[in-house]
């Protein structure tokens, strides 16, 4: 935008304009007012020493009263008086006229200074704003974009440049987060998907089978129902666990933090599972002190630990799995043990990842997402799992949670 059409365009300048005419208007009222009344005394000044004169006094002196009572006497007689109105003189007109001059050309020339100053600083103002909306489009073009500062220190126009560049460095945050959130899902969903073809392969594969055989030995169709009804587990596990994930990665669990003791959320954890550990032939026992109390969902923190101890059955190629609880210094840690084969170090970051691994066991189902379930929980809950593993002695889970 030009600065004339700043200026012309918006209201405050107009009314700049406005006010600097009506000033002009009232100094020249008040200045024609001021000069009347100085041309007034001027001119009456002018008569008392005209008269001062010709009654004796010195022409260059103040008028003597006795000179102008003198003068007033002897020209009396031609009509006249020191009385005189100083409008009736000739002169009153151009002193009036000259004083007006140098009154309104003082105060006009303060209103034009005063203009011109409100002038430059609205054309700066409108400026700012305008180099703001600039900053403005580009940032509408690139979230990525962070605008420039405008405007001097402690103006409006840089608390409201800074208030754009806040927004844009929100904006640059959320469009981050938001393609993060794109990738992430789409490769959620890609894994998600791998592993339904792969149950729906099976199942579709066992059905055309059994359909199109009619020879097959009931050894053979009761194995290809087995494995039918195996993925048909495994698929109803996978949908419940992305279900389990998409709600807590969406914000959308409301956990209920109480007071319960920790050994009976933990046994309830083991008893879950108890069908399956026994037919993977694990045994899990729970060694923790009924006095542990803190607050936590029971409901979640539960599906946490089954998760880890059903990760341990069917990965760790253990028979034993142990959960046991410490209190110290503020922290507690819940340990999930088992005396399995343990792993290397460099596969423990990858651990909490989605579908990081398949299962081995023939028992147990895995679907990939309850580690990283456990791990969303555990955080709900201000507390971390950390990792510990040896090869040969097994792999120790530890949820920390502070203390308040």
């Amino acid at each position: 935008m030009d600065r004339p059409d700043k200026l012309i365009n918006n209201r405050e300048a107009r009314d700049t304009a406005l006010f600097f005419a009506v000033l002009l208007i009232l100094s020249a009222v008040g200045a024609w007012l001021l000069a009347g009344v100085i041309a007034d005394r001027i001119v009456e000044g002018q008569i008392n020493a005209m008269l001062s004169a010709v009654g004796g006094g010195k022409f260059n002196a103040a008028p003597d009263p006795d000179a102008v009572a003198r003068a007033a006497d002897e020209l009396s007689l031609y009509g006249v008086s020191r009385n005189v109105a100083p409008r009736l003189m000739d002169s009153w007109s151009g002193v009036r006229n000259a004083v007006f001059s140098g009154i309104f050309g003082v105060c006009a020339a303060v209103c034009t200074l005063m203009f011109i100053r409100s002038v430059r600083a609205l054309d700066k103002v409108y400026s700012g704003i305008e180099e703001i909306r600039r900053e403005c489009l580009k940032i509408a073009e690139n979230c990525d974009y962070i605008p420039m500062y405008a405007g001097e220190d402690l103006s409006c126009v840089r608390r409201a440049s800074e208030g754009v560049v806040h927004v844009a460095q929100r904006l640059r945050d959320l469009s981050s987060a938001l393609s993060n959130d794109k990738k992430t899902l789409t490769e959620f969903l890609s894994d998600l998907s791998h592993q339904l073809k792969t149950s729906l392969a099976v199942i579709r594969l066992n059905t055309d089978i059994l359909a199109e055989t009619d020879s097959l030995p009931p050894e053979r169709c009761e194995q290809l129902i087995d494995e039918t009804s195996s993925a048909l587990d495994g698929m109803e596990e996978l949908v419940l666990a992305a279900l389990k994930l998409a709600r807590l990665n969406a914000g959308a669990v409301e956990y209920r933090f109480e007071e319960r003791p920790l050994a009976e959320t933990c046994t309830e954890a083991v008893g879950r599972l108890a069908p399956l550990l026994r037919e993977c032939g694990v045994t899990a026992k729970v060694e923790i002190s009924p006095d542990i109390v803190f607050p936590h969902d029971r409901l979640w923190l539960s599906e946490a630990a089954a998760n880890i101890v059903k990760n341990s059955a069917d990965h760790a190629k253990c028979t034993e799995i142990t959960l046991s609880a410490a209190v110290s210094a503020g922290l507690l840690t819940l340990s999930i043990a088992d005396n399995g084969a343990g792993m290397p170090q460099e596969q423990i970051p990858r651990l909490f990842e989605r579908f990081s691994h398949k299962s081995h066991s023939i028992g147990m189902t895995s679907v990939g997402l309850g580690l990283n379930i456990s791990r969303k929980i555990a955080i709900a809950h201000g507390g971390d799992i950390l990792v510990y593993s040896e090869l040969g002695k097994g792999t120790r889970f530890d949820m920390a949670f502070l203390l308040q």
